[in-house]
């Protein structure tokens, strides 16, 4: 691979400055473009001025799934709306759905963090990247194929369909990564097996999005399948 998307950093010195230089930005831009944010940021006694240093996060308020909820229709938004090229929300099991806005650059951001994970695996373009998470308002499948695009493979995005879509995909498309959900990729590694699959396809890698499961669960997806590594991402899907 000819293209790197890994941030290059001179010393942690740079990293410092490029972290406070960021922290400092973002506090200003929510301060001066999110009402909810000046109000969060007042009733803590904070303002863009006080942040002198990367130890002032601790003067900082959180911001939890009430206030996504209570927020709603869009609770966080710092932009005007002829600047938001997309939404993405949760589910709404546990009430209003928490919805967010993106911008173009966002988008762009979203894609090559993404990317970055794909490298950080090893991958390489001539990878194809089976995609088994949601697509639609959830944010998760989206991501997957966008990091994939940007990186440069082939996306194969089929997300949760039914069983005998994917392993009729992983044996015709040869797809060599699997994305998905710890739980779906052992029913898939199941499925494999049951279909006595494992000497036809050629799947290499497993990518979990952000699913608790165990070393027996990850080495059982390993006997089965035969994939030499298996990786797991962090997750937050209100946002990426």
């Amino acid at each position: 691979m000819s293209v790197s998307f890994m941030p290059v950093r001179a010393d942690l010195e740079d990293l410092h400055d490029l972290q406070l230089q960021g922290l400092k930005w973002t506090v200003s831009h929510a301060y001066n473009n999110s009402p909810f944010y000046r109000d969060r940021l007042d009733k803590a006694g904070t303002t863009p001025a006080a942040i002198r240093s990367l130890d002032d996060l601790r003067r900082l308020p959180f911001t939890s799934a009430e206030d996504l909820q209570g927020g709603y229709p869009f609770p966080l938004r710092s932009v005007p709306f002829e600047k938001i090229v997309r939404i993405h929300a949760s589910s709404g099991t546990t009430g209003k759905r928490k919805v967010l806005t993106y911008t173009q650059k966002d988008i762009d951001d979203w894609a090559t963090m993404f990317a970055r994970c794909y490298e950080m695996a090893q991958l390489s373009t001539e990878d194809r990247v089976q995609i088994a998470v949601g697509y639609g308002l959830w944010t998760a499948g989206v991501g997957f194929q966008l990091g994939c695009e940007r990186f440069g493979a082939m996306a194969v995005p089929v997300g949760p369909a039914n069983t005998e879509i994917h392993c009729q995909l992983l044996e015709d498309m040869q797809s060599t990564v699997f994305c998905a959900t710890a739980s779906m990729a052992l029913l898939i590694a199941e499925e494999i097996e049951r279909r006595g699959m494992k000497n036809r396809i050629a799947l290499k890698k497993f990518i979990f999005g952000a699913e608790r499961h165990s070393k027996r669960m990850r080495q059982r997806i390993r006997d089965i399948t035969g994939a030499e590594h298996l990786f797991d991402i962090p997750g937050l899907t209100e946002l990426y």
